[in-house]
């Protein structure tokens, strides 16, 4: 029995498992295909440049634009761009830009990892459409003329990328060149282990022979959970690193981008973490990431990262200076909207630090009472007819009668958001009484337990550390419905954008810049407006006035990002 464990099996199972983690290590890298490409062949009847873009979430973006430069005139040019990896691909766009001129194309391929897609001709005219800006789209000696005469001249397919994804992401059943390596190195191991393993057949094994043997079990079974039984899920609130692809031009990067792929998706981690999480807070009331996550008294949580809650410890107020440039800055968005018949609202909710620090941890020390938030809106209150909408005389007020922010995550609650949205109704009502705040009493108040706590899921304990709120239900359907949002080109957004509408309504129509804290406000919001779109960012453009003509603007911003406000305006926003 040892002499078939030590000569056959272990050498046998080992270097199966060495040799399939080595195949599976060279698909991984530039040795076989790992991208989807679109390849274009044309001709060129000057020197050019084409872009390309790809919906996602039905919107181009800017960060997912690849340009080709085509230096002068050529025949058969061939251009490709590789397909970024985006949350729901939609249509893709073929863009010359700022170019105006001429080009044969002669075909236009999806280059898959296997199959291929091609367009030549009719199905280019058939699967792609061009706009106003271009002047000729036909087809010319079985190729497809195109010529540009504007600034915003582009192709946009018929058809969604997701409709041949399927097809352009099948992969072969056995990549050649790598298997047979792996082949190779299996006989090898297989050879070198027998040799090896002979000292052991006749060798007498002890406690620690075994000990060692449980050790090797357990510091691989971590890779081997996330090499042959990956995780689907994802329980942190931020993108997870990718597997790397190796590439022999860019070696040196490659043991980084590796090392956080595995530190972000070994084996087990879930439930290690949640150990020492739930060790550490209920033993010692002490957090395992304190740069991100503080527990403080009664076992509320609290964000320590400066990406989320800015200074929170008011360490570095505002001079004068900086106070009156926000002034300017402020009033100039104002004098820009209100000529134009838009009504424009800044509202700025303070952070959970600043409404309950009383149960901040004592290791956490205040510098000063005050923060940026107060400094400001006293100051626009003494120096300007523009006022800010601030939320912390009410949050404070109601904290005494109910919870405002959730125990155990950054965010404000129910009972938060419809005081924001009161608030912010009422301004609004100013100009127009349709806008009053809709009463409590339109809602029925629900309790719930939910597990989306996001403090509570970057300690992983969200099973253990539940948010308990009173969820505000309409007792009457909602009048509004989620429809299809739009798609901007130069509106820097991060998340999706979310737009409802009211049929046959004959309410104004809104454009809300915000953050995650006007999610609890949109159910209350949306039912005063005929259409609203809500975008997620705090960059305002002129595309968005131009496109929707809105009559209401609102930029909603948390205090973490209020030094936004002291970056100069764009240059439209001066254009009085």
């Amino acid at each position: 029995m040892k002499r078939f464990l030590f000569l056959y099996l272990i050498p046998f199972v080992v270097s199966i498992c060495l040799a399939y983690w080595l195949y599976q290590a060279l698909i991984n890298t530039n040795i076989v295909k790992q991208q989807i490409k679109l390849e274009i062949i044309l001709d060129s009847y000057q020197a050019s440049e084409l872009q390309f873009f790809v919906e996602d979430n039905k919107q181009f973006k800017l960060e997912h634009m690849q340009s080709a430069k085509i230096p002068e005139a050529a025949k058969d040019y061939k251009i490709e761009f590789v397909f970024p990896l985006v949350e729901k691909p939609g249509k893709f766009r073929i863009d010359p830009g700022l170019t105006r001129g001429k080009w044969l194309i002669k075909k236009i391929t999806l280059k898959g990892l296997v199959k291929n897609v091609e367009f030549e001709g009719n199905s280019i005219i058939e699967n792609f459409k061009s706009n106003s800006d271009t002047r000729k789209f036909e087809l010319v000696n079985d190729f497809v003329y195109v010529e540009s005469v504007g600034e915003d001249a582009n192709l946009l397919t018929e058809f969604l990328f997701q409709d041949y994804l399927n097809d352009l992401t099948i992969k072969p059943f056995l990549y050649f060149i790598p298997f047979v390596f792996s082949v190779c190195f299996f006989f090898f191991l297989v050879y070198v282990l027998n040799k090896k393993l002979h000292y052991f057949v006749n060798a007498k094994l002890t406690e620690n022979h075994y000990l060692v043997f449980v050790f090797l079990i357990i510091i691989s079974s971590s890779y081997i959970t996330m090499t042959f039984f990956p995780s689907s899920g994802n329980s942190e609130n931020r993108v997870l690193a990718p597997k790397p692809v190796f590439n022999f031009s860019n070696v040196i990067d490659y043991p980084r981008h590796f090392t956080a792929y595995f530190d972000d998706n070994f084996g087990f981690k879930k439930a290690y973490t949640t150990l020492n999480s739930f060790y550490k807070y209920t033993i010692f009331n002490t957090s395992s990431k304190p740069e991100i996550v503080a527990v403080g008294r009664e076992s509320w949580l609290y964000s320590t990262d400066p990406k989320n809650v800015g200074d929170f410890q008011n360490l570095k107020l505002y001079s004068e200076e900086e106070l009156q440039l926000i002034k300017n800055n402020l009033e100039e968005m104002y004098a820009f909207h209100e000529p134009r018949g838009i009504r424009f609202f800044v509202m700025v909710l303070p952070t959970k630090s600043n409404i309950y620090p009383e149960y901040l941890p004592t290791f956490i020390k205040r510098k000063n009472k005050i923060s940026k938030l107060n400094q400001l809106v006293d100051y626009m209150n003494k120096h300007s007819t523009f006022k800010i909408i601030d939320l912390t005389n009410e949050l404070l007020s109601e904290k005494n009668k109910t919870a405002v922010y959730y125990k155990h995550d950054i965010h404000w609650n129910f009972e938060g958001g419809y005081l924001g949205y009161k608030k912010l109704m009422n301004r609004m009502a100013v100009y127009n009484t349709d806008l009053a705040p809709l009463p409590l009493s339109h809602y029925n108040k629900i309790f719930r337990y939910n597990h989306t706590a996001d403090l509570s899921k970057q300690l992983s304990l969200e099973d253990y550390l539940l948010n308990e709120e009173w969820y505000f239900e309409p007792k009457d359907s909602f009048s509004f419905e989620q429809v299809n949002p739009p798609s901007y080109e130069s509106t820097p957004i991060t998340q999706a954008t979310i737009r409802t509408q009211i049929k046959n309504s004959k309410l104004p129509k809104a454009v809300v810049y915000r953050d995650s804290f006007f999610n609890l406000i949109i159910p209350f919001f949306s039912e005063k407006f005929s259409d609203c779109i809500y975008l997620w960012t705090n960059e305002m453009t002129y595309e968005i006035i131009e496109k929707e003509t809105p009559g209401y603007v609102v930029l909603e911003i948390t205090e973490a990002d209020i030094d936004k406000l002291l970056e100069e305006n764009p240059a439209w926003l001066k254009n009085k």
